[in-house]
C-alpha cells in the first residue's frame, strides 16, 4: 500500500509543487460519495481540486466543453471537433490538415469505458474512491525530478505532450500509455486552470507514485565515482581528484570531507552550500565555479549562486532546501 499522506507530503515539502497534489478516479460503475458535478470545463478538475480542495466529477450532464467529454469517451465526438475542423475554421494559422492530424492524433478514452472522471486532493479522496494517477503543476525543474518515477525503475522515459488537448493529456493518455506523462497543456487548458508561464503538468500512475521518496527524500549519489566514469584523462576533475587525496587534513572553512575547492569562496557563500544535500556537493561546488569562471569572477560568492540560479530559472532556496 501507498501512503498517499507521506507523499503528499513530500511533493509539497520537498518537491515545491503547487497546491495540493491530485488524485483522478476513473469511475466505471458509479460516483462515489462525497463528489460534487462539475458546473465548468472538465480540465478545471485540476484546478479546483488542487487549488480550492474540492473534491468534483464531470460526466456526460455535468460539464461545459464538448472537447473534454468526447476525449474522455463520454458522448460521441462533433465531426467538427474529431476534424479538427473548430481549430482550422477559426483560427488564421492553423491548416486544415495540421488541425486533422492534430487531433486523430490525441487520445480518447472507449466510448462508454467510465461513467464520470473525479478529482479530489490527494490526501481526502473519498472512500470507495480508486486512485489510478496524480496529477501535479510545478515547474520545469522540479517536473524533470518528478517525472523520472518510472525511469529510474524500469528505464522507460516519460511520455510528452505538447499542444495537444490537455484532457486528453488528463484523462485519455495515462490510461493508453501506461506511463507517466509531462504536457505542458494547450492554450484554454492553461487559461482554464491559470497555469503561469513556468508551470506545467506531471502526471503520474499510482503504480509508479512509491518511487518518489527515492527522488525527494532518500537520494544518493556518490558524484565523484559517477564523473569519474564521464571525464578523459586529461581533465580538470583528475587533477581535483589528486589534490584531495593528497590533503593531510579537511579545509578547516568546510568540516566535510568533500568537496575540493579550486577557487576563492566568500563566508556567505560557504554557508550557502551547506544545506546541500552531502551526495552532490562535489556536482554544485564544480559548476558553482565553472559558472563563475565563465563570468569572469575571481571568487564564488552569494551573489554569483544567486545568478546562476536565476540563469537557470531556480530559485536558490528551493534548490538548496530540496532534500
Amino acid at each position: 500500500m501507498i501512503d498517499l499522506k507521506y507523499i503528499v507530503e513530500i511533493l509539497i515539502t520537498r518537491g515545491k509543487v503547487r497546491g495540493k497534489p491530485v488524485a483522478i478516479s476513473l469511475f466505471r460503475d458509479r460516483i462515489p460519495a462525497g463528489y460534487e458535478p462539475l458546473d465548468g470545463e472538465p480540465c478545471t478538475l485540476i484546478r479546483i481540486a488542487m487549488d480550492e480542495g474540492k473534491k468534483v466529477y464531470f460526466d456526460a450532464g455535468h460539464h461545459d466543453c464538448l472537447v473534454g467529454t468526447y476525449h474522455a469517451g463520454m458522448i460521441p465526438g462533433k465531426k467538427e471537433i474529431v476534424s479538427g475542423e473548430y481549430l482550422s475554421t477559426t483560427s488564421s494559422f492553423f491548416s486544415y490538415e495540421g488541425a486533422a492530424r492534430l487531433k486523430s492524433g490525441t487520445r480518447n478514452l472507449p466510448p462508454g469505458m467510465v461513467k464520470a472522471i473525479g478529482a479530489a486532493p490527494l490526501d481526502e479522496v473519498p472512500e470507495g474512491a480508486a486512485v489510478d494517477w496524480i496529477v501535479v503543476v510545478c515547474n520545469a525543474h522540479t517536473a524533470s525530478l518528478i517525472s523520472a518515477c518510472r525511469v529510474i525503475q524500469d528505464g522507460v522515459t516519460p511520455y510528452g505532450g505538447f499542444g495537444t488537448s490537455l484532457c486528453g493529456e488528463l484523462f485519455a493518455t495515462p490510461w493508453h500509455e501506461r506511463n507517466v506523462v509531462v504536457t505542458f497543456g494547450d492554450f484554454g487548458g492553461r487559461m482554464y486552470n491559470r497555469i503561469k508561464q513556468d508551470e506545467l503538468f506531471v502526471i503520474i500512475p499510482l503504480e509508479f507514485a512509491a518511487n518518489l521518496p527515492k527522488l525527494l527524500v532518500d537520494v544518493k549519489i556518490d558524484v565523484k565515482a559517477n564523473l569519474g566514469f564521464t571525464k578523459p584523462p586529461g581533465s580538470r576533475f583528475w587533477q581535483k581528484f589528486d589534490k584531495e587525496t593528497k590533503k593531510d587534513a579537511p579545509d578547516e572553512t568546510d568540516k566535510r570531507s568533500g568537496p575540493v575547492f579550486t577557487m576563492e569562496w566568500d563566508a556567505e557563500a560557504r554557508v550557502l552550500i551547506k544545506n546541500v544535500p552531502e551526495g552532490i556537493l562535489d556536482f554544485v561546488v564544480e559548476n558553482a565555479e565553472t559558472f563563475a569562471r565563465e563570468k569572469g569572477y575571481k571568487k564564488v560568492s552569494s551573489k554569483s549562486l544567486v545568478e546562476q540560479m536565476n540563469e537557470l530559472g531556480m530559485d536558490i532556496d528551493e534548490v538548496l532546501h530540496q532534500h
